[in-house]
């Protein structure tokens, strides 16, 4: 198994991490902006995201799987945290999560926030710095209410509620947005 349990719930505290900065400063640009800096840890610190690492060609189809079980079980398991540490957010991230109850609605928004997150967490073409490209994507999919399953899986601890039949189905929407995009900019899709 190449991938690392431990680095994979680290992801997903993480990922909870900006889901709980999000709702603590009420949303919006100054919440998506903020939200980055938990995948900016993922990015810097090599913690394994199944939304990040899902297209590449070194991991198998069980490594993925380890990985998002992971990912949730960090996720959740800081958001039910957060939800006895921090209650006064829990009503804000249940009116966030009641946003995704209709499952071809879920398809679509985490379709899109698969091509976001392959557009943050690929290494640029250019000798550029990667912080940009983490921010502008994270933004993009918060401020769009794209469906991100490990963020789902955060909001889902902190609202204490949420169909767990959205984290799986956002994942997979999540992969194809990312094999899309990957595709669409690389011509490849299961190649280095």
């Amino acid at each position: 198994m190449r991938v690392s349990l431990t680095r994979s719930a680290a992801a997903g505290i993480l990922i909870c991490m900006g889901c709980i900065v999000n709702l603590k400063v009420g949303g919006g640009i100054p919440g998506a902006v903020l939200f980055s800096a938990g995948l900016w840890f993922v990015v810097n610190f090599d913690a394994e995201l199944f939304t990040g690492r899902v297209t590449r060609a070194d991991y198998s189809v069980t490594d993925k799987l380890m990985m998002l079980v992971f990912n949730i079980v960090g996720a959740v398991g800081c958001g039910l945290l957060a939800s006895v540490f921090l209650p006064e957010i829990a009503e804000s991230a249940q009116k966030l999560t009641a946003a995704y109850a209709d499952p071809i609605k879920v398809i679509w928004q985490s379709v899109m926030c698969g091509i976001c997150m392959y557009l943050a967490t690929t290494p640029p073409v250019r000798e550029v710095g990667r912080l940009p490209f983490v921010v502008y994507g994270v933004a993009l999919f918060i401020l769009s209410g794209y469906a991100h399953s490990i963020a789902l899986a955060g909001y889902m601890g902190i609202a204490r509620g949420i169909g767990w039949w959205v984290i799986p189905l956002a994942a997979v929407g999540n992969a194809a947005g990312s094999y899309l995009m990957k595709w669409l900019l690389t011509g490849k899709l299961f190649k280095k």
